[in-house]
């Protein structure tokens, strides 16, 4: 048998996203020895290591990183060449995975897939919220197509095909202080209660650094991953938080809270990103998708 089937590098890139020959397995539903040995039966063939075992799991070695690179660039060859067939299926339908952060829900349903999905009524979506880094690497291991993130690390992995310029700004009640500000400093924001999301998002780290750097207590009243529960917070007059514009327009426009510029030259230079998996070549759907958000989304704005 080839070391290198297609089974194997499935149950290979299962083992290397869970870090784990057991999770792995019960993912694939396969009995963890079967997986092991053909691990180990590759890496004889090889001559190389693949995974080095410790307690706690398993980790890639360099040689598992190229192997890595060349499972996942034929599962996109694979992808793109289903897609292209299935142009020429009567009825055909195609899936489009799209991983989020949160705050862009609105944005991508309003202003990107409820045209989308009257114009191009064959195409169908896999969406999942998650935190920057998390959706991040759900694009670099091909477990989801598009990316959309607020101010994601740079990485050689990924591929922004948009970005637009959305400024960290304070959400506060309709009824606050502050909210017939035009501009407002941090210090004076962290004066109120403060929500904010969790370290799984840039957002935290973003608003904690500057913090720092300016010599900022940052005592975070409620914590949370959720900014559904940030904006109910603000909105019954419990204090205040920190999101882009965008992710707040619909509550301000409502009159439920106001959204004001920070005073903060670092929180200007934020952005948004619309990624894909770096040199990988797309879809005709994830294309067509990808090109219409970039357009259409007001976080990609410049």
């Amino acid at each position: 048998m080839d070391a290198l089937d297609s089974r194997f590098l499935r149950e290979f890139l299962a083992v290397a996203q869970e870090g784990s020959i057991r999770r792995a397995a019960d993912r694939l539903n396969v009995v963890p020895s079967a997986i092991s040995r053909k691990i180990a039966e590759a890496e004889a063939r090889l001559g190389v290591a693949l995974f080095e075992r410790s307690s706690r799991g398993v980790t890639m070695t360099e040689a598992g990183e190229l192997l890595r690179e060349h499972a996942l660039h034929l599962q996109d060859e694979q992808t793109f060449l289903l897609d292209q067939i299935g142009r020429y299926r009567a009825g055909r339908t195609q899936t489009v995975r799209i991983a989020l952060g949160e705050g862009f829900t609105a944005d991508l349903m309003e202003n990107g897939l409820s045209e989308l999905s009257r114009l191009q009524p064959d195409l169908r979506f896999a969406i999942d919220h998650a935190g920057t880094d998390e959706l991040q690497r759900r694009v670099i291991e091909g477990e989801a197509d598009i990316g959309i993130a607020y101010n994601p690390l740079v990485s050689e992995a990924t591929r922004s095909l948009a970005m637009g310029r959305q400024p960290l700004c304070a959400v506060v009640p309709a009824n606050s202080s502050l909210a017939d500000r035009r501009r407002v400093g941090l210090a004076e924001v962290l004066e109120h209660p403060v929500a904010m999301l969790d370290a799984r998002h840039a957002i935290r780290h973003l608003v904690g650094q500057v913090a720092a750097d300016r010599g900022l207590a940052l005592r975070v009243h409620v914590e949370t991953a959720s900014i559904a529960l940030l904006i109910r917070y603000v909105s019954a007059g419990m204090g205040v938080t920190f999101l882009p514009r965008f992710s707040a327009s619909i509550q301000a426009d409502r009159g439920d809270l106001a959204v004001i510029e920070l005073d903060e030259p670092a929180l200007h230079r934020v952005s948004t990103h619309l990624m894909v998996r770096a040199r990988r070549r797309l879809p005709k759907s994830v294309e067509l998708v990808a090109s219409f958000l970039s357009d259409r989304m007001v976080a990609f704005r410049r």
